[in-house]
């Protein structure tokens, strides 16, 4: 009898980990919900620890909720709030009730009148917790490659504002060479109603792979500052046309900043109230799915329900950034034809066809009417 019980419980304690973390599977996952014109996106470490960023739009609640009980997840660990908007904590409170929040509610601070506030204090309750510029959240503490969320930025990073957007928080995600940002909808242009808040957070967060664009891709976000400095492989858009109050977002102006700026590609949970994707610079593929494996020198994006998968090395694996590529030749090694590197076709070509150099290759010729 003592084995037969002994035995029972040592399979009990071998199993719970996996049990309880059903939803890791030994990579850094991002998923960027579908949550309609709003933000909210779920953080996967490889050992099982879950942050939650924002968590979806008023009264469309069902859309975060369903995919985070699609993944098996049970409990949040941490929430960050970029701020205080509807699109952005609208579903606090449902989220909270579902899928308890086990530490740190991260926020700006502060306060707002709005009732949706309101209800975001009584959800979270004593778990908040005022971030500060420099704050760390380390998962998988005894892990060998731990992954890091630092806030860069918040409260309009000592620029003057009352306005909500500027005050956002911005957060990188570290993992290996694999950097992430995600800071909600941060402003980058001074305007009747928003701040340049974007320049001087941008070297506070560095190079980076993965962005997911500031304010849905509003035409006041992402600015050439920000771009320059960051460097993003990747953007990630999170809009809609029909779920949530249509701002026109994506907006041509800032579409045309990220394509300059060498971006591979954006992806698009869907088509928002303002520009049309662009073939094979823009993806519209619902949620969308970040992995790192546990050497953080690639990633992959997956969308369009997995069954579409896009493959990255990061920076540092031998890709210059941006910058560094405006001069020389770019080409696909598939290709009969070669590009001057400043070329916007060059954003055509996928990462694992993509080649470089400081001489026009050969056997190949220059792609008619190259740069455009």
């Amino acid at each position: 009898m003592f084995s037969t019980i002994r035995f029972a419980t040592l399979l009990v304690l071998t199993l719970w980990p996996a049990i309880a973390f059903s939803q890791a599977n030994g990579k850094l996952q991002i998923h960027f919900i579908d949550v309609g014109q709003g933000d909210g996106a779920v953080l996967i470490s490889p050992g099982g620890e879950v942050v939650l960023f924002d968590d979806g739009v008023r009264n469309n609640c069902n859309l975060p909720l369903s995919y985070l009980q699609q993944l098996g997840v049970t409990k949040i660990d941490y929430h960050i709030a970029s701020h205080y908007h509807d699109d952005h904590i609208g579903c606090a409170p449902e989220v909270f009730q579902e899928f308890p929040l086990l530490k740190d509610a991260i926020d700006r601070g502060g306060s707002s009148r709005s009732s949706t506030f309101q209800k975001y204090l009584s959800a979270v309750g004593s778990h908040r917790k005022g971030g500060t510029p420099g704050m760390k959240i380390t998962l998988d503490s005894q892990s060998a490659t731990p992954v890091v969320i630092q806030i860069a930025a918040l409260n309009g990073d000592g620029v003057q504002t009352t306005n909500e957007n500027d005050l956002s928080v911005a957060a990188v995600v570290h993992y290996g060479q694999f950097d992430a940002e995600i800071g909600g909808d941060l402003s980058g242009y001074k305007s009747e109603s928003y701040e340049d808040i974007e320049s001087s957070v941008a070297p506070k967060v560095g190079q980076i792979e993965v962005y997911k664009v500031h304010h849905h891709g509003s035409r006041y976000s992402s600015n050439d500052t920000w771009l320059s400095k960051t460097k993003p492989m990747v953007a990630i858009i999170s809009a809609s046309g029909t779920i949530g109050r249509n701002y026109g977002h994506p907006t041509p102006e800032c579409l045309e900043r990220l394509h300059n700026a060498g971006v591979r590609k954006t992806y698009w949970t869907e088509i928002g109230g303002g520009a049309e994707p662009e073939p094979a610079l823009d993806v519209v593929g619902g949620n969308i799915v970040v992995e790192v494996p546990s050497s953080g020198n690639s990633f992959a994006v997956k969308y369009k329900g997995g069954t579409q998968v896009d493959n990255y090395p990061v920076w540092e694996a031998g890709q210059a950034p941006p910058d560094a590529a405006m001069t020389g030749y770019a080409w696909s090694k598939n290709s009969k034809v070669y590009h001057h590197a400043d070329c916007s076709y060059v954003a055509n070509i996928s990462a694992e066809n993509l080649e470089r150099g400081s001489s026009p290759p050969a056997g190949k010729t220059l792609h008619k009417g190259c740069p455009k």
